[in-house]
């Protein structure tokens, strides 16, 4: 059983219909899973598995209830996937946003609780073949109770039009995430934003648009391959600050 059928499984057995049936809360009761916060340095969140039953820390520091809940989503991914594999998972600011480097379990984490907070048939239908904008991911984000990154990261998987989001710390990209349909895709991983982009603004000269702004695709993608036949393609790009140094660029087609 993967990621995605543990959360559509736990969803069915407590009847799950809609964001406000039941609270994360009253899931981790369900499951026999405590829930605390308290001060927990250099960790958002971890778990401390004891056979069918365990606990989820919270640190108290993280006020932001849409990042809390996918802290406590992922933990639960944790408890129903890996619980006979390791007994403590521990996750700090950099396993939740880089997760891709962090190995299959983090990744499965990941997956799980972006299933258990906005499942599939429920985020097409609220979607329905819109194309995205940033309006449309802070409604969708505010209907699930879900952060604005963690809500686009969806859209990405599972949306209807082209779209890709760029995570980027002090000037540097670190990771990106596309659908299957973004024309363009090649980012060198580890090299200096573009100058020339939006979040490259916000880096050189510390500006930071608060709508989309249009750029040209070749800003962004000039060393990929197949810009020769996007020259011309225009492309949406806005900001959004996710952490104390990190940057997220949401880029769509127009």
């Amino acid at each position: 059983m993967n990621s995605i059928q543990h959360a559509q499984n736990l969803l069915s057995e407590i009847g799950w219909e809609s964001p406000s049936d039941f609270t994360l809360l009253e899931i981790a009761n369900y499951l026999n899973i405590n829930i605390k916060e308290v001060p927990i340095a250099g960790s958002q969140g971890r778990i401390l598995i004891n056979g069918s039953s365990a606990i989820i820390t919270i640190n108290s520091a993280l006020t932001h209830e849409r990042k809390k809940n996918f802290v406590i989503a992922h933990e639960i991914g944790h408890f129903l996937m890996h619980k006979n594999l390791i007994s403590i998972f521990s996750d700090t600011e950099r396993t939740l946003s880089d997760w891709h480097t962090k190995g299959p379990h983090e990744n499965e984490a990941n997956s799980f609780a972006a299933e258990l907070l906005m499942p599939f048939d429920a985020f097409k239908s609220i979607i329905n073949k819109k194309k995205v904008s940033f309006n449309l991911i802070e409604k969708v984000s505010e209907y699930f109770n879900t952060s604005i990154l963690a809500t686009f990261l969806r859209y990405v998987d599972i949306g209807d039009f082209p779209a890709m989001v760029v995570y980027m710390e002090n000037n540097k990209i670190i990771w990106k995430k596309h659908s299957h349909d973004f024309p363009l895709t090649f980012l060198n991983i580890g090299s200096p934003v573009p100058e020339y982009t939006i979040a490259g603004d916000y880096f050189t000269r510390g500006n930071r648009e608060e709508k989309p702004e249009k750029i040209e695709a070749i800003e962004w993608f000039a060393n990929d391959f197949n810009i020769k036949y996007y020259k011309n393609l225009i492309l949406w790009e806005q900001c959004y600050q996710v952490s104390s140094k990190g940057l997220i660029s949401c880029i769509w087609t127009e």
